[in-house]
């Protein structure tokens, strides 16, 4: 069986080879330093590929998006030894489908890869409470029409979420167990035709 392809680019030698050995025998990696090289790669290569970016790597990343969202075959996912939630999140209207640490463990870069083959965002922890609370503290009366469809604890819930809460503290708070709060989560976002948080928050916008 033939191995999924992913492009790496970085010209750090220690984030290349953390990527390299995580994604070992389970992707085809093709190592990319030049910007106009990798522009030119994705120009040829006509399949949908996922594009792993260290964005300590670009001298401009607001023009580096821009230009790869020319290119729909790639999946953009950017990198940062120190992500930053402001900035990060200033980037997220560029077409980008994940932003994470340059050294995410190789458990958590498979799941990152394999949630956006299937379409979803992966974005770190940090980076998704900062863009619920963002949507959602001052939420508007005009609830978007799926909150109708949601029972009296899937809106609780629901609002926790939109507070920034993990599934560990909803148990917590709502004292019920951590497989019921993932059950009441599956049937939110099947009411609300989302496969994430942050698309969840971005039906409040």
């Amino acid at each position: 069986m033939t191995m999924k392809k992913v492009i790496i680019f970085t010209n750090m030698s220690s984030i290349k080879r953390h990527w390299q050995s995580a994604l070992n025998n389970s992707y085809e990696t093709v190592s990319i330093e030049d910007f106009d090289e990798l522009l030119k790669y994705l120009a040829k290569y006509g399949d949908r590929i996922s594009v792993m970016i260290d964005e300590m790597s670009i001298q401009n990343i607001e023009y580096a998006l821009k230009k790869l969202k020319e290119h729909p075959n790639a999946v953009t996912l950017l990198f940062n030894s120190v992500p930053e939630v402001y900035h990060a999140s200033t980037l997220l209207g560029s077409g980008i489908k994940g932003y994470e640490n340059s050294y995410i463990n190789k458990e958590n870069l498979l799941n990152m890869l394999s949630s956006v083959e299937y379409g979803n965002n992966w974005l770190f922890a940090d980076l998704t409470y900062f863009i619920i609370n963002k949507y959602m503290q001052n939420k508007r009366k005009d609830e978007p029409e799926f909150i109708s469809l949601l029972t009296e604890k899937e809106k609780d819930i629901a609002l926790m979420i939109a507070e920034g809460l993990n599934n560990k503290e909803i148990a917590q708070r709502e004292k019920i167990a951590l497989s019921t709060v993932k059950g009441h989560i599956h049937h939110i976002f099947e009411k609300a035709n989302v496969t994430d948080r942050i698309s969840l928050a971005l039906k409040f916008k």
